[in-house]
């Protein structure tokens, strides 16, 4: 297959800008949904909601890279208009989760910053910067306040990124307010450092409209252990926690990374080789399946978490557990390359392949390499084709526009597969810049096979 990625990458974008709805200066998309029909919880479509995960703000942080990369005006226009929508969409966003970046106001806010640096849009960056500060200043009353999802783990690096950027006290102070929170909710154990996010999560599929029986399996109970994992469990935790600590010189909350870390690392089931999903198996032996190896919950996720660790510390234990996750998320997909699978960030084939497009470019790991383009190359074969839509990470795996489920997601790993070093990554709260993550870059990543 002789297409670019950013070719790809281009035709995707075309078809977000095609497929756009305007409204003045504001566009949105038709998309999953769920809703009440006939006092049945179902999928149905509608219009996008503003934020990063599944709204317009995600897009919209889409298009405006992918402007950076071609130039191409429609999709500066287009990003533009996405911003806008999510920006005057703010109030929409529940406020148990509005906290959060993937899910939040906060997240809406980051993402209208980078997309107006991005189109050079400096009235549009100084508003999202005041919806960054009144997020960082909201009421925590009934909100939720941990995960990376939705609470105050996802807003710790995008605070650091953008002190660093502007200079603000507030953004520094918003991020220690943050990693107070955190050390405040952190339980020890024998195990080590854990967080009760449990709650949070089943009062969130609850929130979303997911059926009432997939809430009930969430509710915590004294014999359910915290949970692993990035989007809602420890590696994501501990992973600001150690991005703060290392910022600011913090020990407690080194300390209590470091304990997450070890926590999670308690849970890892040799007999199945994986980290344990706990929110269902309760740390009961499992079976390997895809839905453990995500980003949101699992190898991907937890592996892009190591690489941080061995990155800020040094710590040649964060590099060995790197090496286990990359070998179990090298195996996945494996597998799913052989059969069906969807292409989103989340939990798809886009997202697996993260932390090997993230080493290659970091360490000329020609093996990562080798695996980035094999799934880039079956996307291309398969979907990148006329009539031919790629499967999102939706209950039904059909076309969406999103960032994290759907198009947008997909269109950005090609972007990001053809200049890693140029494009952050989502998949850490954009947490890096221009020149790459950052940390520690000697010594040699061995190969994950």
């Amino acid at each position: 297959m002789t297409t670019s990625y950013i070719d790809t990458a281009s035709r995707i974008g075309a078809q977000l800008a095609r497929d756009a709805v305007w409204d003045g200066q504001r566009c949105n998309w038709y998309g999953a949904m769920h809703e009440q029909f006939g006092g049945v919880m179902q999928q149905g479509m509608g219009t996008l909601g503003p934020c990063v995960y599944d709204g317009t703000a995600g897009i919209a942080l889409f298009l405006a890279r992918l402007y950076q990369a071609t130039g191409d005006t429609v999709f500066a226009r287009t990003a533009a208009g996405a911003i806008e929508h999510a920006l005057s969409r703010q109030a929409d966003v529940p406020r148990e989760v509005a906290l959060g970046y993937y899910t939040g106001v906060f997240g809406i806010g980051h993402a209208g910053v980078q997309v107006g640096a991005a189109i050079d849009n400096a009235d549009m960056v100084a508003r999202a910067l005041a919806l960054v500060k009144a997020a960082t200043e909201m009421d925590t009353e009934g909100r939720f306040l941990l995960d990376v999802m939705s609470g105050y783990a996802g807003t710790v690096a995008p605070l650091l990124a953008m002190h660093q950027a502007y200079g603000h006290q507030w953004l520094l102070d918003g991020a220690l307010r943050a990693g107070k929170v955190l050390l405040a909710h952190a339980v020890e154990s024998e195990r080590g450092i854990s967080w009760d996010t449990t709650s949070e999560l089943a009062r969130m599929v609850a929130l979303m409209g997911i059926p009432a029986e997939l809430a009930a399996s969430l509710t915590p109970t004294a014999e359910r252990p915290h949970l692993t994992g990035f989007s809602h469990g420890s590696a994501g935790i501990a992973w600001a926690l150690l991005e703060l600590g290392m910022a600011s010189g913090d020990a407690a909350m080194v300390r209590a990374a470091r304990g997450g870390i070890a926590y999670e690392d308690s849970w890892f089931d040799g007999a199945c080789g994986q980290w344990s999903d706990l929110r269902c198996d309760h740390g009961q032996p499992q079976t390997q399946t895809a839905a453990n190896i995500a980003w949101c919950h699992g190898a991907s996720g937890i592996a892009l978490t190591r690489l941080r660790a061995w990155q800020l510390t040094g710590d040649p234990h964060y590099m060995a557990s790197l090496q286990v996750a990359m070998r179990i998320t090298a195996k996945s997909i494996d597998g799913n390359l052989e059969g069906e699978n969807n292409f989103s960030l989340c939990h798809g084939l886009a997202g697996d392949a993260e932390i090997f497009l993230r080493i290659a470019s970091e360490f000329g790991d020609t093996a990562s390499k080798a695996l980035v383009d094999r799934v880039a190359a079956y996307g291309q074969v398969q979907f990148d084709q006329p009539e031919r839509p790629w499967p999102s990470g939706t209950n039904d795996r059909k076309e969406n526009p999103g960032l994290m489920l759907g198009l947008a997601g997909t269109g950005y790993f090609y972007l990001s597969a053809a200049n890693p070093a140029r494009t952050p990554s989502i998949m850490l709260s954009s947490l890096a810049g221009p020149q790459g993550l950052g940390g520690r870059k000697t010594g040699a990543v061995m190969p994950f096979r």
